[in-house]
């Protein structure tokens, strides 16, 4: 009987802990939530501005006729291993900026992984009793306050958990799509503050 009771004491221990811990995730992530959305807004730039230049690049041309179809041919041949080649840069540049996008998203997604777990923890686990001991400073009303609110957010969060690294690929032909979901989070997360 010592041995379960032993065994229940750590299990409600570890499960205060996990709970502590997601407490710490979420309120990590809004004290450096304005520096986050500073950053997406500052990718979200980048994207427009890599969307634009590759707007301009226009690699093809109409077919020419007469005695200079073979020039205009040679000519158009080395204009578009020129606009690939600066196709491919921008790639380049746009996957650099996706690296950095994916960073924050991973930030993003600790933070959506903690309310997620807060929004299903027990309230009744946080009450005043003998068993558990909070640290200094944190009372048993402000775990339970935080997973409140926790379960009021979470089903509007839940729809942005994905595997950002799927979903954000560095492909010029989906760059409005990129800048629309990063503004769908900095929208959304707007409406939180």
């Amino acid at each position: 009987m010592a041995h379960m009771r032993w065994k229940l004491q750590m299990a409600l221990c570890q499960y205060v802990t996990d709970t502590l811990t997601y407490i710490t995730a979420v309120k990590d992530f809004r004290e450096m939530f304005s520096e986050w959305m500073d950053c997406r807004e500052i990718e979200v730039v980048k994207m427009i501005s890599i969307k634009e230049m590759a707007d301009k690049i226009d690699p093809t041309f109409t077919k020419s006729e007469g005695n200079r179809a073979a020039f205009c041919k040679f000519m158009k041949s080395n204009f578009q291993m020129k606009a690939e080649s600066k196709l491919a840069e921008l790639e380049n540049n746009l996957g650099e900026v996706l690296e950095e996008t994916l960073e924050g998203l991973e930030k993003l997604n600790t933070f959506l992984d903690a309310v997620e777990k807060l929004a299903v923890t027990s309230l009744q686990v946080f009450t005043q009793n003998q068993m558990i001991f909070l640290p200094e400073g944190i009372s048993f009303d402000d775990v339970q306050a935080v997973i409140r609110t926790a379960r009021l957010i979470c089903p509007l969060l839940l729809g942005f958990k994905r595997n950002a690294k799927a979903f954000f690929l560095p492909s010029l032909h989906n760059v409005e799509v990129l800048v629309y979901q990063l503004e769908k989070y900095r929208e959304l997360h707007r409406e939180d503050r």
